[in-house]
């Protein structure tokens, strides 16, 4: 058991759609550390409960005044603003409840701001800090007045105790970005706890769409985000001519209204597309994909941290858990993994509505098999627990 204290400086705050932050506490909770989650507010999914001694913070973004700045032609100054605001609103809240505490502190730092947040407070509490990396951002991104937000994060990078990411493919382009190898890394998949051994299915988007097992016996879902980024519009386009009995939804991670995105792909698609606009809960989550027939993991190549998405990927590593085929876009770390273990097709055109046909009916026709294989899959890159002993082993000796 860990007789620790543990902070985690997240300021983009998505918790409740975020599984290595959710789990990461789940699982510290678990070996009795206490976890303040320090973030700021959002229009996300709620986490749900997170365990015993799990806290969660959320502080004000200033989002109104930054986006004036913006209008005013300060753009470069807005970066540095959201770092100081979001600092600010810690150290208040640390004075404001300061309780004396014989714990010791160990402390996660969440991609840049995260780890910059950690940094200053390592100088000054003297807490170590872990550098966790979710998404790739290269640091030289930040201009003007803010391109010192890249010096202070590589300092972070190299004072962390060690750094957390998904797979060997992205710490090698985290350690191209930064110009430094730290000697201290861990593997950490974007994954959910625990293993489904179940063959139980859920009917909820049946139920919410009406969609009857004779008219749509194939529900094929695409999770998370809705965009060009993940190419909602050319599978859209796709399944409005593929007739094989079909319906494609679309769940949202955050919940969205009038938003004329989703009304344009209703238009491209208004015979078997279904949007779900309304996220659920992170400890309501199995649902989404227990209603599944076959899980979409369709990325389009926007850089580094998505190329090299398949250990990064939340939706892909719930599809597994459950046992769910997936198709995905031929991006060589999807590819890969869809080589190795058999769990599904890549796709070459996200918008031939014929070749995803013909895979649907390859997956069909020997869906235990490819079911199987998925559960295999998950067994081997994505058990989050296994990942997380040598975390423990650091986290319990410092």
């Amino acid at each position: 058991m860990l007789d620790k204290k543990c902070s985690i400086f997240f300021y983009e705050g998505y918790v409740g759609i975020a599984p290595t932050i959710i789990n990461l506490a789940k699982v510290l909770s678990q070996q009795s550390a206490r976890v303040s989650i320090y973030g700021t507010k959002n229009q996300y999914a709620e986490a749900g409960e997170l365990g015993v001694g799990v806290e969660t913070i959320y502080f004000t973004k200033g989002t109104r005044l930054f986006d004036l700045l913006i209008k005013k032609g300060f753009k470069d100054l807005v970066p540095l603003l959201e770092l100081g605001l979001y600092i600010l609103q810690y150290f208040v809240y640390k004075i404001k409840h300061f309780q004396p505490s014989s714990q010791q502190k160990i402390n996660i730092g969440v991609d840049i701001y995260g780890a910059i947040a950690a940094l200053i407070n390592f100088y000054i509490f003297r807490e170590k800090f872990l550098f966790l990396s979710l998404e790739l951002h290269d640091p030289h991104k930040f201009k003007g007045i803010s391109g010192v937000i890249a010096d202070w994060v590589k300092i972070a990078y190299r004072k962390s105790a060690g750094l957390i990411i998904q797979d060997d493919d992205r710490f090698k382009t985290f350690c191209q970005y930064y110009n430094y190898q730290h000697p201290q890394c861990f593997y950490l998949p974007n994954s959910p706890l625990g293993f489904d051994e179940s063959t139980v299915s859920d009917d909820f988007f049946r139920d919410k769409f009406k969609l009857s097992p004779e008219q749509f016996p194939c529900i094929v879902i695409q999770a998370g985000m809705i965009g060009d980024a993940v190419y909602s519009k050319d599978l859209a386009f796709a399944f409005n001519s593929i007739d094989n009995g079909s319906a494609l939804i679309f769940h949202e991670r955050q919940k969205t209204t009038g938003n004329p995105y989703t009304e344009a792909l209703l238009k491209i698609n208004p015979k078997n597309l279904f949007l779900s606009l309304d996220p659920l809960p992170y400890d309501q989550i199995d649902r989404i994909y227990r209603s599944a027939t076959i899980g979409l993991a369709f990325y389009a190549d926007l850089g580094n941290n998505f190329t090299q998405i398949s250990m990064a990927s939340g939706k892909l590593s719930q599809y597994l858990k459950y046992g769910k085929p997936v198709l995905v876009n031929n991006l060589p770390s999807l590819a890969q993994l869809i080589n190795k273990y058999k769990i599904g097709i890549a796709i070459e055109n996200p918008a031939d509505p014929e070749e995803i046909k013909l895979a649907i009916a390859e997956i069909l026709g020997d869906y235990d098999t490819y079911s199987q294989n998925a559960k295999s899959c998950f067994a081997a890159e994505f058990d989050f627990a296994k990942k997380m002993e040598p975390i423990l082993s650091l986290i319990s000796v410092s």
